[in-house]
């Protein structure tokens, strides 16, 4: 009988060690669980940041790109608006030579009829430069402003209030929106 009741003990503190150790293994084992799910957390944490900064990224280079494609669809536009720049500036020189060769009084019957087919020739440049968009710019009874004009000369006229434009010396003309050639002016003192 004392065997059994030591048998007994022992099977107890054996069935108690397995119990402990059972339970120091769940422990150990829910530990690990718990180290686990923080690595994983932190893990997620340090990804959803990584994932934030290359949107954020994204973002920029996007928003970069639009930025891009919108100046270079102005400039496009601008380029085609005043493509015929360079021409038309080539071309005013011209016009200023008809119009001095127009200005002639009492001519000749003989240049009489050449002026009329300079005065035909005239008007069709004119008219090509017109459809181009170009303007004269205007100067009579106007005042003087920097961005069209441009002043040569001052004259004491007592007809003019300071600042007014007198007299045209050379015509200026815009194309489109943009000043090709400023006018040539005298202005009242």
């Amino acid at each position: 009988m004392a065997e059994d009741i030591k048998k007994e003990e022992a099977t107890e503190s054996e069935v108690k060690d397995e119990n402990t150790d059972e339970a120091e293994a769940a422990e150990d084992t829910e530990e690990k669980v718990e180290e686990v799910k923080d690595d994983k957390e932190d893990q997620i944490k340090v990804l959803q940041a990584e994932v934030d900064k290359w949107k954020n990224e994204y973002y920029k280079v996007f928003a970069d790109m639009e930025n891009v494609k919108r100046r270079l669809q102005n400039e496009h536009a601008n380029n085609l608006k005043f493509m015929t720049q360079g021409i038309v500036e080539q071309m005013l020189p011209i016009v200023d030579n008809f119009e001095r060769s127009l200005a002639i009084e009492n001519p000749s019957e003989e240049i009489a009829g050449f002026l009329k087919g300079y005065e035909m020739i005239y008007k069709q440049i004119v008219a090509l430069l017109e459809n181009q968009g170009v303007k004269v710019i205007e100067t009579e009874g106007k005042e003087f402003d920097p961005n069209f004009h441009q002043a040569v000369m001052t004259v004491s006229d007592e007809n003019y209030k300071p600042g007014m434009i007198v007299e045209e010396l050379q015509k200026g003309y815009m194309l489109k929106d943009r000043v090709i050639r400023a006018s040539l002016v005298k202005v009242s003192e």
